[in-house]
């Protein structure tokens, strides 16, 4: 695993927003150069992901548009873009230069703007307003920004209405406002709430003295998640923010995991190395650059596959199974970091959603101490049990899916037969279709298109394709006709692309659950074994509870 660079608070936080959008427009910004310099500083930089993250933008919009009218008047007839993007790398000196170059050549363009050494100030019929040389930088950053967020078009139209003639101080000030309002519409679809940006902050303090101030994603554990809970979940919410359930505060430590490996994944793609194959001159190997875009890539759990057409239209899951496994997917490889602490909430997480119920049911003391006292629906031993039944049922579905691609020819159906059954003998089949020459080495590629349809023609016939694949197929066929769902009747051919759909992602299912219950297996409890791990963590969730519902203080 890649281990992320130390972040900064809003770093995290818009990591944490998933947006690779957002996180793009303002890689954009630090990459920008002119002439082979960086056009921005990292402060500037810096400065400008704080401002956005935190949500502080507003006082600089209003800026933003005094400094354009600025521009456009000192453009020398070109406009604002000439004092943007024709001034060189955005340094204080550098827009100074431009502003006396541009008085140099044409003189004052107005009685309304005053030039010092250190700043411009505009004056309006309303008021004047004052805007430094060392401020620049940090504008002509967020101007960059903006062109990648919001798009040129509708901000030069913006824009442009501030530039006419007598305009008041006050107009220039509904537009900032108008502007805010449109990043304002574009942030809500890639940055979190203010309230999780509170709670992310919440957790990157208690790391930071848990772990200490380089904390990395491998510093978050099991014992990190419950002692932050049992610290957090009694205190009184603050500004819309608490901690009460462990549901939100495990969810709240696999997104900053996930924040924090995502981080380190771009950090390695912005150090990259010569590609190539020489690995003694540290070169990479291209398809290690495609993995490694893969996995900075967003995380999707499979189960939306299945939500979505045509998938949707098979019920490979019921409501039930749905439930029992949707933690773990939304987890997806955070769930082997934290096994624990996702067994926790799976367990223990369902008696408080009962309490939280109870309570909002004014149900009477007995009642409420009775659900504390019995806070655990099931133990781990019966949820890992329940586990592993969805895993098996996910191996069903993968042999019903293999049925329904051979019995209409489809191709994928050779990959999917590969990854049910990885260890098959192809060797009777390979004699059969007399492929290659024999030589050592030969390889058979049942992937190519003629070879695929003849391969299908025959997959069922034991004697052309061996007893191994033959038995295979019987054993798909059976369990396609062992499952009374929908989808799984005599066979709907307007079907065939659902199925095609979910045997795409149900090995990816059955994977994840699979090195799931392995991580089970083997981990290293605390308290030696499973029993005895569910006793201990019975007995402090119990007393948590009474704290937190049960009105002892």
């Amino acid at each position: 695993m890649i281990q992320a660079t130390r972040l900064s608070s809003e770093q995290i936080i818009l990591q944490e927003g998933q947006s690779s959008e957002l996180v793009a427009a303002l890689q954009t910004v630090a990459e920008t150069d002119v002439d082979g310099e960086p056009k921005f500083s990292r402060s500037v930089c810096r400065d400008l992901a704080k401002a956005i993250a935190c949500r502080s933008y507003a006082s600089s919009f209003l800026e933003l548009c005094h400094l354009v009218r600025i521009g456009d008047a000192f453009g020398g007839g070109i406009g604002y873009e000439q004092f943007f993007w024709g001034s060189g790398p955005a340094r204080p000196g550098g827009f100074r230069n431009f502003i006396r170059r541009s008085l140099d050549a044409v003189g004052s363009p107005a009685t309304d703007f005053t030039v010092t050494e250190s700043a411009i100030e505009i004056s309006y019929p309303d008021g004047n307003f004052t805007i430094t040389f060392a401020r620049m930088p940090f504008l002509s950053a967020v101007m960059e920004f903006l062109i990648s967020t919001i798009g040129y078009g509708e901000l030069d139209d913006l824009l442009r209405s501030m530039l006419v003639p007598e305009i008041s101080k006050r107009s220039v000030s509904r537009q900032a406002n108008r502007l805010s309002k449109l990043l304002y519409d574009y942030l809500k679809e890639h940055l979190p709430t203010a309230q999780m940006q509170r709670k992310f902050r919440r957790l990157i303090a208690f790391m930071e003295e848990y772990a200490g101030a380089a904390f990395e994603a491998a510093c978050i554990d099991d014992p990190a998640v419950l002692d932050f809970w049992i610290a957090e979940s009694v205190k009184r919410s603050a500004n819309g923010v608490d901690f009460k359930t462990f549901h939100s505060v495990f969810m709240a430590f696999v997104r900053l995991c996930q924040s924090l490996e995502h981080a380190g994944d771009l950090h390695a793609l912005d150090n990259p190395k010569a590609i190539g194959t020489d690995r003694q001159a540290g070169e990479v190997d291209p398809d290690g650059i495609s993995a490694m875009v893969e996995s900075a890539d967003e995380y999707r759990s499979p189960l939306d596959a299945l939500r979505q057409q045509p998938a949707k239209a098979i019920k490979f899951l019921n409501r039930r199974e749905t439930a029992s496994v949707e933690m773990l997917f939304d987890c997806g490889r955070m769930a082997l970091s934290l096994p624990l602490s996702l067994m926790r909430c799976e367990v223990f997480g369902k008696a408080q959603r009962r309490l939280t119920q109870a309570l909002r049911e004014k149900v009477d003391g007995s009642e409420l101490e009775a659900i504390i006292e019995d806070c655990a629906p099931e133990t781990y031993v019966e949820r890992k049990k329940g586990f592993q039944r969805i895993s098996d049922h996910i191996g069903r579905l993968l042999l019903a899916s293999l049925h329904v691609l051979v019995r209409n020819k489809h191709g994928d159906a050779i990959s999917l037969l590969m990854k049910v059954r990885p260890e098959l003998d192809f060797e009777p089949l390979g004699r059969w279709l007399q492929i290659g020459d024999g030589a050592a080495g030969n390889v058979v590629n049942l992937r190519a298109g003629q070879l695929a349809d003849r391969f299908l023609s025959v997959i069922e016939d034991a004697g052309k394709v061996g007893a191994e694949i033959s038995a295979l197929t019987a054993e798909a066929r059976k369990a396609f006709h062992g499952l009374s769902r929908r989808g799984f009747a005599a066979g709907d051919p307007e079907l065939l692309d659902g199925f095609v759909a979910g045997s795409r992602v149900l090995p990816e299912m059955e994977k994840q659950l699979s090195s799931f219950i392995e991580r089970l297996d083997r981990m290293a409890l605390p308290r030696s074994d499973w029993d005895k791990q569910f006793e201990a963590d019975k007995d402090t969730f119990a007393t948590q509870f009474h704290l937190l519902y049960g009105g002892i203080q």
